[in-house]
């Protein structure tokens, strides 16, 4: 008994039975908590004792061994079919089955127990030289029925979900279908064709085998390992298959040809080789043409939605490097992806940080979604996420379902996390083969990159109008601002230049009047009594200077400054000054001296103003010096006259220097020092110079003193014209130069006498620097 069985029989059984097992735990094994997962490994290991106990049966040579085994294959068979229907319920999630379920859990364990322990089902075996049969018993209608009924659902319940189902679901329905429908054919064609045709049961065993192609379809459609995609293999077998076919029949067709219908006979001599050999070289050169021609013909039908992945990373390179807009950077990303992946949809939503959205891009949606945050966070932090990879468990599945998106892609840069791309399911139906998920991996973060700069852009140039309008709305402000101050600086103006005249006229009596009295024109006075006038007198001088400088910069800023140059004999009034400053210095208990260099030449000069700069930079240095003295230089140099001060007094901190002449400037120390000064002597001194050609220098130490001079041209070509110099641009214009008069029309015969005894007016404090 059992003879018939040959080695490739044990060998296939082997195999079958071990692919079953391998199927099985690898589903499991991928999770092994999943009721889906559970059910088909039971219906793995239903179908592999099933095959088990077929095979088994036919080797034994015990009848009543024969007849349990073949009892326990219909059990196992209505096993596999059982837990096949319990997988279906669980894989396509189809809700409210619970009496569904009770119902045919009934139904098994009824015709289990009487194909088991009756012969209900089973009565008897009948042995025979090729094998046995099995005659059945009077419930084996229905049990037939009963199958009937658990391929029914298995049929009917995918189909029904098939049209509700999108994506990828859709497309393990098909796996599911076409390995339920291979395994029902081979199973007719060899359970029931071929028993019926050769009267034996043969070749049943290859019925049985056939459930490998259920559980390998279903096992992929549930791991979707796409280490090889199922279109590949299939694409390729069929290629191969007819182009073997082809060349097979061919061949054989054109040697049988030759040799009966030419050659006559059955011999075989070098003619007939040669024959052959060039049909065989025929089928050489033709096979390349025809593989070619049969792999594009198969490539149009299994590849139709194939696309060239290296086309469509050049395309998204060219345009994520040319676009720096980022709305249309976004949507060009994903109409790339529509129009190449052939997916259905894109959306991409991006972080300002973990509490705020930055904005989102939908394409291809019917209805923008309502994005929530927190879903966008959790995706993410994770990496790339496979809707179809998820349990029905999963949050991120439930994400997903919200989204209408397969596949979700973090946003990551190396510093910071940019936002989430959600990708829809594909047109087709089709999974997301490996070369999809790894194509998407690579452009995700070169679209992070480009989505960062385009950012930037865009808050560049935010910040650029944001800007304008500040700079706007801030020079606006200037403006106005600006126009107030010139409106308080003309009323300023106004106000000085009416207050200087209205003390200039009881000072210059003030003056005249104790002038008087000091030269004894009303009489003798008494020691005592000298003293006070004079003391008097000195104040009204100090007064009238102050006036005077206050006048001098009110007609520099109203274009009424002029200057009335004349021949000097300089040296005379270089002598005078320091004669009328000598009793000051001896005063403090410091020197005086004058160092002439050479003889002084005439300078072509205002002798009032040029009087004031000289006696201006003597006098701040005899103030501000307490020990050593006053040294005054001057002499020809160089086509030029200069005129210096060097003093050993307090001199001028270093950072306040480049300040020192400008209007109402005073240093720190000078400060201290005199708290009367104004701080317009030095700024008067340097513009009474300038109008003359000249040039200001001045050098100094704090602590050590400082050196004040200015040199004067000596060149008739560069004489200054009587009342002809242009006053410089006045920094706020006034409106007080029609209310001035020239200083010379104000002058009364009594301010002239009172000049040229009065010791003369001090024009600034020492905030000079000394050159060593």
């Amino acid at each position: 008994m059992g003879s018939y069985l040959g080695l490739f029989d044990y060998v296939l059984f082997v195999c079958i039975l071990s692919l079953y097992l391998l199927l099985g735990l690898i589903v499991v094994f991928k999770n092994y908590r999943d009721g889906k997962n559970i059910s088909f490994f039971l219906m793995t290991i239903s179908v592999v004792l099933w095959n088990t106990s077929a095979f088994v049966s036919e080797i034994l040579n015990n009848d009543t061994q024969k007849l349990l085994l073949s009892r326990l294959s219909y059990f196992f068979a209505i096993m596999a079919l059982y837990f096949a229907v319990i997988f279906i319920y669980k894989f396509l999630v189809i809700k409210k089955t619970k009496y569904l379920v009770f119902f045919n859990s009934i139904l098994f364990g009824i015709f289990g127990l009487a194909t088991l322990f009756t012969g209900l089902v089973v009565r008897e075996i009948i042995i025979r030289a090729n094998g046995f049969d099995i005659v059945n018993g009077q419930l084996y209608i229905l049990y037939l029925l009963l199958l009937l009924i658990f391929i029914i659902q298995l049929v009917g319940l995918p189909l029904y979900k098939y049209k509700k189902s999108l994506g990828v679901q859709k497309q393990q329905i098909k796996y599911l279908f076409f390995g339920f429908a291979t395994f029902v054919l081979f199973a007719l064609i060899f359970n029931v064709g071929v028993k019926y045709l050769i009267h034996s049961d043969q070749y049943y065993r290859y019925g049985n085998y056939s459930a490998i192609f259920l559980v390998a379809f279903t096992s992929y459609a549930l791991i979707k390992h796409r280490l090889m995609d199922i279109r590949m293999v299939v694409a390729r077998s069929v290629t191969y298959a007819i182009l073997l076919a082809i060349l097979a029949l061919f061949y054989a067709g054109g040697v049988l040809a030759v040799e009966r219908f030419i050659f006559q006979s059955n011999q075989i001599d070098l003619t007939q080789g040669a024959v052959r050999t060039v049909l065989a070289v025929i089928m050489a050169f033709s096979f390349q043409p025809l593989r070619r021609w049969i792999t594009k013909k198969t490539d149009k039908i299994f590849f139709k939605n194939a696309y060239d992945p290296q086309k469509m990373l050049d395309d998204l390179s060219h345009t994520m490097g040319s676009t720096i807009v980022l709305i249309e950077l976004l949507y060009k990303v994903t109409d790339i992806l529509i129009e190449d992946m052939k997916v259905s949809r894109g959306l991409f939503v991006l972080l300002k940080d973990e509490s705020e959205l930055y904005t989102v891009q939908a394409n291809g949606y019917r209805q923008n979604p309502e994005v929530d945050i927190e879903d966008i966070i959790h995706l993410a932090k994770d990496g790339t996420v496979v809707y179809d990879e998820l349990e029905e468990t999963s949050k991120y599945k439930n994400i997903l379902r919200r989204y209408e998106a397969a596949v979700s892609l973090p946003l990551k840069t190396e510093k910071e996390i940019v936002g989430v791309f959600l990708v829809g399911e594909k047109n087709s139906g089709d999974m997301f083969s490996q070369q999809d998920l790894r194509i998407l991996e690579i452009i995700a973060p070169e679209v992070s990159v480009a989505i960062e700069n385009a950012k930037s852009y865009e808050e560049i140039s935010r910040f650029n109008v944001t800007l304008r309008n500040e700079v706007k709305r801030a020079t606006q402000r200037l403006k106005d601002k600006n126009q107030e101050l010139r409106e308080l600086d003309k009323a300023k103006d106004e106000f000085i230049s009416m207050a200087s005249h209205q003390l200039r006229t009881p000072l210059t009596a003030i003056k005249g009047y104790l002038s008087m009295l000091l030269d004894g024109d009303a009489g003798e006075i008494k020691v005592g009594q000298y003293d006070f006038i004079n003391e008097a007198y000195s104040g009204a001088n100090r007064m009238v200077g102050l006036i005077n400088d206050l006048l001098n910069v009110s007609r520099m800023e109203t274009g009424r400054f002029f200057l009335e140059p004349e021949d000097l004999e300089i040296d005379q009034i270089i002598n005078e000054e320091v004669r009328q400053l000598t009793n000051t210095a001896k005063e403090k208990g410091i020197y005086l001296k004058i160092d002439k260099k050479k003889d002084a030449p005439s300078v072509w000069a205002d002798e009032t103003k040029i009087r004031q700069v000289i006696m201006n930079f003597i006098d701040n240095a005899i103030h501000y010096t307490t020990k050593g003295g006053v040294t005054v230089s001057y002499g020809k140099e160089r086509g030029h006259f200069v005129f210096s001060v060097k003093d050993t007094g307090i001199g001028v901190p270093r950072e306040q220097q480049k300040k020192l002449f400008e209007k109402f400037f005073r240093a720190d120390n000078a400060r201290h020092t005199r708290p009367d000064g104004t701080g317009l002597g030095l700024f008067l001194a340097k513009r009474v110079v300038e109008d003359h050609n000249g040039s200001i220098f001045f050098s100094s130490i704090e602590g050590q003193g400082s050196v004040f001079g200015f040199r004067l041209p000596m060149k008739k070509s560069e004489k200054i014209k009587a009342s002809t110099l242009e006053p410089r641009p006045a920094v706020i214009p006034s409106a007080t130069a029609n209310v001035l008069k020239d200083e010379a029309e104000e002058k009364n015969p009594e301010d002239v006498l009172t000049e040229q005894r009065q010791v003369p007016i001090p024009m600034n404090e020492p905030e000079h620097v000394l050159k060593k």
